[in-house]
């Protein structure tokens, strides 16, 4: 996710916000690196969350086959998370060959991430990467979608629109995916993309039920910046660079704002007890 996402303006904002980045770090903000809560963190957010027993400070993963099974400590990883978003595909089928999906588009560890993270009663959420080049094909992406994932229940099913697939009426074919998805049986459906992008694009993000912003601002590996907008949301990416215990390597972090957002997003819309 997010390879393509560069707006204009992209270095004069990494400046900006790396200042802010020094500021927010120094005071400690979102520790993501481990599992204890995090008091230097808004004390309203906080206790809010501890009241229902989430930490919200705890980020929340999105992952794919290019983070391999062979290399993730699942229990250890389980414990500093607040929920997971699993990659099921890229397109229908891959134009070339790579390590982390099929030639069919079905991400390899799919399979695997979903059920170690749903075994440890992590939730799971869903995406795919949105590839096709007509409404037909659109369709057809969304049945694999559904097909590969629908038995595991995830608490959400997200398209990931990153890139401009189709020439014409690009939103038709949005809305054709988002459509045959929901005709299939798909309660929860969002859409993942930036700000700037939906602006260049006048993509219409109304007729999904939740908006996941990727805006990175310093990308510290920390969240120091919000996306300044006027999208309703309630998932914000802030890092490609989140480090957890359990994993060596870099990880994708997300947010929720609130425990109302968390609950829509991976609890069914049931408040956590």
């Amino acid at each position: 996710m997010r390879k393509h996402l560069k707006p204009p303006g992209f270095l004069l904002a990494i400046i900006l916000s790396l200042a802010l980045a020094t500021f927010f770090v120094k005071l400690n903000i979102t520790k993501n690196d481990t599992a204890k809560d995090d008091t230097t963190k808004n004390d309203t957010v906080t206790k809010v969350s501890l009241d229902h027993g989430i930490n919200l400070n705890k980020p929340i993963i999105d992952i794919s086959g290019w983070q391999l099974p062979s290399e993730m400590d699942y229990d250890t990883l389980s414990q500093q998370i607040n929920g997971v978003i699993v990659r099921v595909q890229h397109g229908i089928s891959m134009k070339k060959k790579n390590n982390a999906a099929d030639q069919n588009g079905k991400d390899k560890a799919m399979d695997t991430h979903i059920q170690e993270f749903q075994k440890r009663n992590v939730p799971v959420a869903v995406y795919a990467f949105v590839n096709g080049t007509s409404n037909a094909e659109m369709r057809q992406e969304a049945k694999k979608f559904y097909e590969r994932a629908e038995k595991y229940k995830p608490t959400y099913w997200w398209l990931d629109v990153e890139e401009v697939t189709m020439k014409q009426n690009f939103n038709q074919g949005i809305e054709a995916f988002r459509d045959e998805l929901a005709k299939l049986g798909a309660k929860n459906i969002g859409i993942y993309t930036q700000d700037w992008f939906v602006t260049a694009n006048q993509l219409d993000v109304t007729p999904f039920s939740s908006v996941w912003l990727a805006h990175y601002g310093g990308n510290t590996g920390y969240w120091d910046a919000s996306p300044n907008t006027t999208i309703p949301y309630d998932l914000h990416q802030y890092t490609d660079k989140g480090r957890l215990n359990g994993f060596n390597g870099s990880l994708d972090f997300n947010r929720v704002a609130n425990i109302e957002d968390y609950n829509k997003l991976f609890n069914h819309g049931q408040l956590v007890k």
